[in-house]
This record gives C-alpha cells, sequence and structure tokens, in this order.
C-alpha cells in the first residue's frame, strides 16, 4: 500500500521558526511509523516562494525576490537535516516545473467553466494572503479593523482579477465530508469546516494585478495567480512522475475518489485545505486527499510567541543544545498534537528526565546491570524459556501489558492520535518500574540461594519482561527517536554499534519493523548482553530548575 504525506509548503519571506519544526517533526514520524507498518512512503515538505509578502521582504533586505527565496529554502533544509527530517520529496514553487503544472492546472480548472474574471471588493489581510469579512474582524485601540490571527490591520482591496467558482461545489463538499467523516481531523476542526458551509461559500479570487513576483495567469501576464491556488498545487507539483503512484484512487465506489494521501496543517490555514483543495480537485476530476489534520499553535511560557515580545523559540539554537530525538520528542509527547500547545525549557528538560532518561534509560541501564551482576555465569537455556512463556501466555499483569501496548501505539498512530500513542508506551515503562520496584530483584538475588529456582525465575522473570518493554519502546519510538532506538537496541544485542542509521528508511523496513515485535529476546541476545558493558543510553539533564 501507499501513503503520502505533507507538510503545510512554508512560506519564506522569514526564517523557519519553532511553529515550522512541529508539524514537519509530526510528519516524519508518521511517515517512519508507516515505513514500519509496511507501507511505500513519499513524504513532502516544501516552500511557498510567491506573493505580496516575499516582494517586500525581498526588498527590505536588498535583494531579488529569487535571490531571497534561495537564502531562505537554504536555512529550511538545514534545519531539516539537523533535525534528521528523512523528507523523500521537497517542492519549491519558483521551480519551472510547479509553475508548468500550475499553468496546467489552471487551463484544466477553466476548461470546466470554474474560472471567470469578475470585480473583487473586499478586505485583506497581507500576512494570511487571505479576503477577510468584516465580522470576523478585531478592532484595535485606534478602530482600525484588524486580522484576528496576525492583529494587523486589514486593506480595503478593490481589483478585477480572475474567480473560482467555489459556490458551486458546496453541496458537493457537504456530501463528500458527509460521506467521509475522518476528513477533516481532529473532530472540532471538522466543525468549524461544517460551520463555514453552512454560511455559505463564495466564489474567491485566484489572482492579482500589480504583483510582479508570481505565475502569470494564461494568456493574461498582468496577472498573477494567487498563492493559494499556486502553492496548493505543490502537493501535486513536488510528486512529479510520482504523482500517478501516490496520487490515487483507492475507492473507486465513492462519489468522489479517495487518495491515501494526508496533509497536516496549522488551524490557521484549515480553509484553504479543507473546503479551497478539495473543491479545486472535484473540478480538476482528481481524487480528494483521505485526511486533512488541522492541529494548534505553540505558545512560550504560556504567551504567543512573537519577534516584538523577544520569545521567539529558535529551533537551531534548540536542537544545538539538546539535540534532534529530545527535540523531537517533547514537542509530539509534552501535549495533544491536535490542541494548542506551550513550550517552556522547564518542562522540556523535567519530560526529558522523567520519560527518557528515568522511566526508559534507566530502567534499562538497572536491568542489565542486574543481569550481569546475577546472571553472567548461569546457563541462561531454562530460566529464558520460562520468562519467554510467561510472556508469550500473558501469564501476569506486567506480561499482559508489554503484549498489548504496541497495538494500541498503533491505533492511536492510524488517528494521528501521537500524544495518546506516546502515552502508550510509557504507561508501559511506568509499570514495568512499579513492577521493579514491588519486586525488588536484587534483594531476591542477593538472598535467595543457588537451590531456590522460585525466587531465582522470579528476578529473572522481573528482568527480562523488562528488557522486553524497552525493547518494544524502541521499535515503537524508533521513527521518532531513532538515536536513542539504536543506543537501545545496541545494548540488547539486537544492533551492530556501527550500523549506520543515514538511512533511516532501511532500517524501518527491516531491524525496526513491526513485523520484529514478537521476537523475544533470545539465549543468545541475552549471553551477548551479559557479556558487554554498558552505557545510560539517556542521560538525565542536570539544570537547577529540574524536579
Amino acid at each position: 500500500m501507499t501513503f503520502y504525506i505533507t507538510t503545510p509548503l512554508y512560506y519564506v519571506n522569514d526564517l523557519p521558526h519553532i511553529g515550522s519544526a512541529y508539524p514537519t517533526i509530526a510528519c516524519d514520524f508518521i511517515a517512519g511509523h508507516k515505513v514500519q507498518s509496511g507501507h511505500k512512503v513519499a513524504f513532502l515538505t516544501g516552500t511557498d516562494e510567491h506573493g505580496q509578502k516575499i516582494e517586500k521582504s525581498a526588498k527590505e533586505n536588498s535583494k531579488k525576490p529569487q535571490d531571497h527565496c534561495d537564502s531562505v529554502v537554504s536555512a529550511f533544509k538545514d534545519l531539516w537535516q539537523l533535525l534528521e527530517i528523512k523528507n523523500t520529496h521537497y517542492v519549491r514553487t519558483s521551480a519551472h516545473e510547479h509553475k508548468e503544472y500550475v499553468t496546467e492546472f489552471f487551463n484544466k480548472v477553466k476548461a470546466k467553466g470554474d474560472i471567470y474574471k469578475g470585480e473583487y471588493k473586499g478586505l485583506y489581510c497581507v500576512s494570511c494572503e487571505d479576503f477577510k469579512l468584516e465580522k470576523d474582524l478585531e478592532e484595535n485601540e485606534n478602530g482600525e479593523l484588524c486580522c484576528p490571527i496576525h492583529k494587523i490591520p486589514v486593506d480595503e482591496y478593490s481589483q478585477e482579477n480572475y474567480f473560482f467558482a467555489l459556490s458551486k461545489y458546496e453541496d458537493k463538499l457537504k456530501d463528500y465530508i458527509e460521506k467521509n467523516p475522518d476528513f477533516i481531523s481532529p473532530s472540532y476542526r471538522k466543525n468549524e469546516v461544517l460551520g463555514w458551509l453552512e454560511e455559505g461559500l463564495k466564489d474567491f479570487p485566484i489572482s492579482r494585478v500589480g504583483l510582479n513576483w508570481g505565475i502569470d495567469i494564461p494568456g493574461d501576464s498582468d496577472q498573477k495567480i494567487y498563492v493559494w491556488f499556486d502553492a496548493l498545487l505543490g502537493y501535486h507539483s513536488g510528486l512529479a512522475e510520482s504523482l500517478k503512484d501516490y496520487w490515487v484512487n483507492e475507492d473507486e465506489s465513492s462519489a468522489h475518489g479517495v487518495a491515501p494521501v494526508t496533509h497536516i496543517i496549522g488551524k490557521d490555514i484549515l480553509r484553504f485545505h479543507a473546503v479551497y483543495w478539495p473543491a479545486m480537485l472535484m473540478s480538476a476530476g482528481m481524487p480528494l486527499p483521505e485526511k486533512v489534520f488541522g492541529h494548534g499553535f505553540l505558545t512560550k511560557d504560556g504567551m504567543k510567541m512573537g519577534k516584538t515580545l523577544g520569545n521567539v523559540v529558535d529551533p537551531v539554537e534548540l536542537t544545538q543544545e539538546f539535540g534532534s530525538d529530545s527535540v523531537r520528542f517533547f514537542f509530539m509527547r509534552e501535549f495533544p498534537f491536535g490542541r494548542d500547545g506551550d513550550y517552556s525549557r522547564l518542562a522540556m528538560i523535567n519530560r526529558l528526565n522523567t520519560d527518557l532518561a528515568n522511566n526508559l534509560g534507566n530502567l534499562l541501564n538497572r536491568s542489565t546491570n542486574l543481569m550481569r551482576k546475577y546472571f553472567s555465569n548461569s546457563d541462561l537455556t531454562e530460566l529464558i524459556e520460562n520468562a519467554q512463556k510467561l510472556v508469550s501466555n500473558s501469564e501476569n499483569d506486567l506480561a499482559k501489558v508489554i503484549n498489548s501496548f504496541s497495538d494500541k501505539f498503533r491505533s492511536e498512530m492510524a488517528e494521528i492520535n501521537i500524544f495518546q500513542a506516546l502515552d502508550s508506551i510509557f504507561f508501559c515503562l511506568s509499570e514495568a518500574n512499579t513492577e521493579m520496584s514491588n519486586i525488588a530483584p536484587w534483594t531476591l538475588l542477593k538472598n535467595a540461594s543457588e537451590d531456590d529456582k522460585e525466587t531465582i525465575q522470579l528476578a529473572f522473570n522481573c528482568l527480562y519482561l523488562n528488557l522486553e518493554a524497552c525493547r518494544r519502546a524502541a521499535i515503537c519510538l524508533a521513527a521518532l527517536t531513532p538515536n536513542l532506538s539504536k543506543s537501545i537496541l545496541v545494548q540488547l544485542a539486537l544492533l551492530d554499534d556501527e550500523h549506520d542509521i543515514s538511512d533511516r528508511y532501511s532500517l524501518l523496513e527491516n531491524e525496526f519493523s513491526f513485523s520484529k515485535l514478537n521476537e523475544l529476546l533470545s539465549v543468545q541476545e541475552l549471553n551477548t548482553i551479559l557479556s558487554s558493558k554498558s552505557k545510560p543510553v539517556f542521560e538525565r539533564i542536570a539544570d537547577k530548575e529540574a524536579v
């Protein structure tokens, strides 16, 4: 099966920020998870490089628009490399191939009768690149109408433009959403879209006059194609020849074909992806994406981030300080992906110490050290056979949790419930830590005689279950924290320390495949663990304010 996932195309009026990294990390995690499940995956990110804001930013920096775009794109690509993002495709809307595709799509939709020329008057937000209704605006202290998102005054706009006949697809969109209830996620985002549809859809302008940096309307060079009718098509043009492989009908029986495609976007651009985009695809006779997922905003210390407040989080500095695994993990683990989430340095350090250093890393370290101390000179055959039987048959409560959490993890990931998926892993690890404290294998082994096989087996089972919990956790986390997962499998003698993880998809298809989940640790692997030295897989972060 194929699976295609996209980030939004990031606007290059400024350098990338933590809000750009957030959905990209999520897409990278989801894409890798699908690879582990056996899917053929395409993962696209890219940049939206046309429009009024780009012209303005380039001029302010004394650059030509293309040169400005090139420098910002370079910064995006550097950040993705630093964060170990493994996208398979990258699209730039200033590329010649994209311009050709937009022109072709425009002509196709125009031939359908869905593009016409008309007069537009309204209120326009430059930062949103979108037209606003007066009822949706806020009034500032000077009595000016402002965008509720960017808090800047909107412009009065009046031009003759080309329009897309959006209203024509209002009923078809309602019908599609009714027949595909999971098309827009989370459910509260779908409710927003249904509200817009109930208000009624209006045709929207898809061109601008007086804009120099953009794609010409075919046959009318005085007008440039409006940013969204340009940018959205990057999801197609970026696939190039692979479009026919990934944007395909999986369900020919539905009113409109559904392609196995997921768009991850910020909630502020939901209208464009959940209303404009599907209508454009309907007009062109193409299948619609399976899912549009609108995530929330990030704040810092409870406040919206902004340059004027001086509280913008630099993802480059953050990653250089904590490492890519830590940054990736925190933003997926700390708060539900669909909701708004707050970053603070203290919360990040506490989360990393609690989950990765303590619940996972310390559990692995204590268990391997106790195994090494008490079983290095033992014949493990019978002990392991009994422990494997306990796991396979779910003979105690912890074994039941170990055998069930990966299924819970995978089912939550299928719904893009990332927070809940990760929670299932750390619930299991927490149970393992609690069980270890209750059984206290160090005390049992210290006091047991050589003939007390029942006590020795009980202690061994506890340690073996811990290693199994850590092994399965490492597999589930591999698409999010590849370096940590590698370190765990190396300690468990399941991976060579010299193994190159730069080709992550190959690792996820093989060593970290979900097909490996039920392959229990063997006598040979345990003997290798006992004969090796181990070190903490995740060092606790020292900070005077941390818990």
